[in-house]
């Protein structure tokens, strides 16, 4: 089952990562590097709250036991983020197809979008890799991790808190008390579209 964050659960620290999928090697004869990447990377998110007082702790501690193991979902947003900083809003779509691996993506937009900015496609969340303006109603968008699966025209663009639906890999979770207060849990979230 998918749970979203709950509001009453505000991080006080984020960690939002990129794990590429690929691999590089050195050459033992030149010392040149090679690298090549495949379009299977992910988010990671790792996430802490605020120290709480004991008797309010049963909320956070129950959440994240919940998610212990992966078999529930927590739809995560870039809680500093929410919102792009350019001025793409509105019903943005994909204005040309993609296919997997692409680099980039043209989305039938007015508005801009500053590197960093976030926006979802399908069930991918996108990062902007660069600055990049329209032109004659058409953003093309450099992106972090590439395009993981085809991508048809029409596709409406999530600008608006996009979600990663992320899964804890970690098959148990403990919470540190010490007399009248909770430490501040901490939790490590892996992307699973």
């Amino acid at each position: 089952m998918d749970y979203p964050w709950p509001a009453s659960l505000p991080p006080q620290t984020m960690v939002w990562s990129i794990q590429k999928a690929g691999v590089s090697f050195r050459s033992p004869y030149a010392g040149t590097v090679e690298s090549v990447t495949f379009p299977g990377w992910f988010w990671k998110i790792s996430v802490s709250l605020k120290p709480r007082r004991a008797r309010d702790g049963g909320e956070a501690e129950a959440f994240f036991e919940g998610l212990a193991g992966g078999e529930d979902a927590v739809l995560v947003y870039h809680w500093l983020r929410p919102v792009p900083r350019g001025t793409m809003r509105g019903a943005p779509t994909v204005a040309l197809a993609a296919l997997r691996g692409a680099q980039t993506l043209v989305l039938a937009t007015t508005g801009t979008l500053l590197a960093g900015d976030l926006f979802k496609v399908g069930n991918t969340v996108h990062k902007a890799r660069s600055d990049c303006a329209p032109v004659a109603g058409q953003l093309t968008v450099p992106l972090i991790g590439r395009v993981r699966g085809v991508v048809v025209p029409g596709t409406p663009v999530a600008w608006d808190r996009p979600t990663v639906r992320c899964l804890m890999p970690s098959m148990s979770h403990g919470s540190s008390y010490r007399p009248g207060a909770m430490e501040g849990p901490a939790i490590d979230l892996e992307e699973a579209p």
